[in-house]
């Protein structure tokens, strides 16, 4: 067992994404803030819930629990926290990471948070273009993986490609990292077309894919690992507490904090570790390649994400030769 998770380590370079991630450790903490708020939030929202619960009977509460998470789907709550705050902090972290993995460190004497943020928006300029290249990124990855490779192949439990529809929940939740390693090619590149740079790199990760997406999933495998044993550490305080509430709403509620929490630690630990190692998979297994124009247009052949993309980057292209 420590022969394989030795292995594992060494394979995803976890001790090279964790000394690089060390490194960010002013904007880990800026990471920490927001989820934490984020983690607060629901918190004291779910305590509230909980009191309503022991005040008018459990049926109130998870009336009303249902009621918010209807409200928030209608209202799209997610997609404008996601659009917001999410996708910025994410991609200043990538910005982050991409600048050590390449360059071996960053700027000395700036606050990390502030030259990330100048660095988002020196290339993508506005959050709707960095909003519509991560959505793209995902709807054209998974399309690449259902159709064009065999991303069973890349999932290392023996006997799970037999079970196809587990395997591609599993393949499915692994795009996240692979679009930020894509979305740190764009960094790397140093190119101001954005979109011209995310082509390239989705047609970088097909010549590649396999050891790119091997390496996400397997870091998709380990953060359920993370997951579960973080809420069970935060299940034995809120445990002991739940053993003194008689009411069966509150020690749901306790329940449901435990876990948040422990998917909460997932967002501002283990993610951005998780977000180096995919990063130096893709810079290692796309090292020296140049985009194929056969992936290119089997990609345009079967996504209309792709070509969206494609016809993104030719007008920017166009209009910076107008402007010239």
């Amino acid at each position: 067992m420590s022969d394989m998770l030795e292995q594992t380590t060494a394979e995803l370079q976890l001790g090279k994404a964790v000394r690089i991630v060390m490194q960010t450790t002013p904007y880990i903490i800026y990471r920490a803030l927001v989820y934490g708020a984020i983690c607060v939030a629901a918190v004291v929202y779910l305590g509230i819930l909980g009191l309503i619960g022991l005040v008018f009977g459990q049926a109130a509460f998870f009336g009303l629990l249902a009621v918010s998470v209807v409200l928030g789907a209608v209202t799209n709550l997610g997609r404008l926290l996601g659009h917001y705050v999410l996708y910025v902090l994410r991609a200043g972290h990538v910005a982050l990471i991409t600048e050590i993995a390449t360059k071996g460190g960053l700027p000395m004497g700036v606050s990390q948070t502030e030259w990330a943020k100048v660095r988002v928006m020196e290339y993508f300029r506005e959050i709707s273009a960095l909003a519509f290249i991560d959505q793209a990124l995902t709807v054209i990855i998974r399309t690449v993986n259902r159709r064009l490779v065999n991303a069973m192949s890349a999932i290392p439990i023996s006997g799970l490609e037999s079970a196809a529809k587990v395997g591609q929940r599993i393949a499915d939740f692994s795009l996240k990292y692979v679009d930020e390693a894509i979305i740190a090619y764009t960094f790397k590149t140093e190119s101001k077309n954005v979109y011209e740079a995310a082509r390239k790199g989705v047609i970088l990760y097909c010549q590649a894919w396999k050891g790119i997406l091997r390496n996400a999933v397997m870091l998709t495998l380990l953060s359920y690992v993370f997951v579960i044993a973080a809420s069970v550490v935060f299940m034995i305080p809120l445990g002991g507490l739940a053993l003194f509430v008689e009411d069966q709403g509150i020690r749901f509620a306790l329940f449901a904090i435990a876990i948040f929490l422990g998917v909460g630690l997932k967002w501002i630990l283990f993610d951005p570790v998780a977000c180096a190692s995919t990063i130096l998979a893709f810079l290692h297994e796309s090292k020296g390649r140049e985009p194929d124009p056969e992936w290119e247009e089997k990609l345009a052949s079967v996504s209309s994400r792709f070509r969206k993309l494609r016809d993104k980057a030719a007008e920017e292209m166009g209009g910076a030769g107008a402007a010239t």
